[in-house]
């Protein structure tokens, strides 16, 4: 309830209380909500969904029940693929919820349309995994989190990064071998043809595509990857004359993370050649990260040696196998009980305020502080 003399941060944190609450109650005694195998709804058969068709499929504890695209090519492809029936296709999301009654969506559309999808999901007592992001602007994702909280259901985002071989093998070396990271340079030079067969087109138009389909997935990797997070960012967004993309394609930023941390990053789609460039190196306290492929290629150097020891990783389908193991992880986090499965949507609230703080610090010239942002921006603080 908000009451006129309560500021709206102040609101906003009485409403975080009483969702934790709610949400604990609803899933109390570590009770299943649902059993396997998962009744599934996909929202979204374009190219990502595509990926996400086929591994709802695959996952033993997923099951589809439904198929939702407005574009009946779409549908004719799940038709023809897998085998759905025509009774399954929807154009129409509310209708598919009416009669599927899913325990679980799997939202695959462009963002901008997310926040009426995730509060339809909510209203009809489904659970929420959306690809990121989940909005283009930092108040949406928050409407959609109050939402999930409210209606006392889980929000996952779409985080497959998080899940890669190379990702975990990091994370697993900080922890237990090289030590505290100090800093750290990430290069991601790309040539992107926006317009080639299969590939999401909106990022043409869209504003920031960059920064809000590519760099987001790189700021997560910082935040899970070294357990830290952001305290404050300066960011600038820039598009070269040769860009096919409507909107700035490049982005370069300094963030000051927390424990002392500096990272410095360049992401952009518009290398002027097709002489792509993948670089993370992370200093630390007993060695060095350097991955010198994207999905791929990660070393070990120790100090005072120039020497670099190849870690082993298994090898993988790029964009596939990362999103396997994300889906099978949240599918057991949900049939465990668990109230808000990871990567969860409160936790996706900090690494979109981070890539709306560059957003805003591209704007204005100046560097946002986080935790002003948050009291700007009315965040729980046990949200922050």
């Amino acid at each position: 309830m908000h009451h006129s003399s309560m500021s709206s941060s102040g609101a906003l944190r009485v409403h975080a209380r009483n969702a934790d609450a709610h949400a604990a109650a609803r899933l109390k005694e570590g009770s299943s909500p649902m059993d396997a195998p998962i009744r599934t709804l996909l929202v979204g058969i374009g190219t990502r969904g595509r990926h996400w068709t086929r591994l709802v499929h695959e996952e033993p504890l997923t099951t589809p029940v439904g198929y939702v695209d407005p574009d009946e090519r779409a549908l004719a492809w799940a038709r023809d693929t897998y085998g759905a029936h025509p009774d399954d296709c929807y154009e129409s999301l509310v209708q598919a919820l009416r009669a599927t009654q899913p325990d679980l969506v799997v939202l695959a559309t462009p963002p901008m349309g997310h926040v009426e999808e995730a509060e339809a999901v909510f209203a009809a007592g489904a659970d929420l995994l959306a690809e990121k992001p989940l909005t283009l602007d930092f108040a949406g994702s928050l409407r959609i989190v109050q939402a999930a909280e409210a209606a006392g259901r889980r929000l996952m985002v779409g985080l497959n990064f998080r899940y890669l071989p190379t990702t975990l093998a990091a994370k697993r070396l900080i922890a237990e071998e090289v030590g505290k990271p100090s800093f750290a340079r990430f290069i991601y030079w790309l040539n992107r043809d926006g317009r080639r067969p299969g590939i999401n087109k909106y990022p043409l138009t869209m504003r920031q595509p960059m920064l809000y389909e590519q760099s987001i997935h790189h700021l997560d990797l910082f935040r899970f990857t070294y357990d830290a997070e952001v305290e404050r960012v300066w960011c600038r967004c820039h598009n070269p004359p040769w860009s096919m993309y409507a909107d700035d394609a490049t982005v370069a930023a300094l963030l000051e993370m927390s424990d002392g941390l500096l990272v410095n990053y360049f992401g952009t789609w518009s290398g002027q050649t097709k002489a792509q460039e993948f670089h993370w190196r992370t200093d630390c306290a007993n060695g060095a990260l350097l991955q010198h492929e994207q999905f791929a290629d990660l070393r070990v150097a120790r100090p005072d040696s120039a020497v670099e020891t190849p870690v082993e990783l298994p090898p993988i389908e790029n964009f596939v196998d990362d999103t396997r193991a994300m889906l099978a992880d949240i599918a057991r986090q949900l049939l465990a009980g668990v109230a808000r499965p990871h990567p969860s949507g409160i936790d996706h609230l900090k690494t979109m305020a981070l890539t709306v703080a560059c957003d805003e610090s591209n704007v204005t010239g100046q560097p946002v502080v986080m935790a002003e942002f948050y009291e700007r921006h009315g965040v729980p603080e046990a949200w922050r």
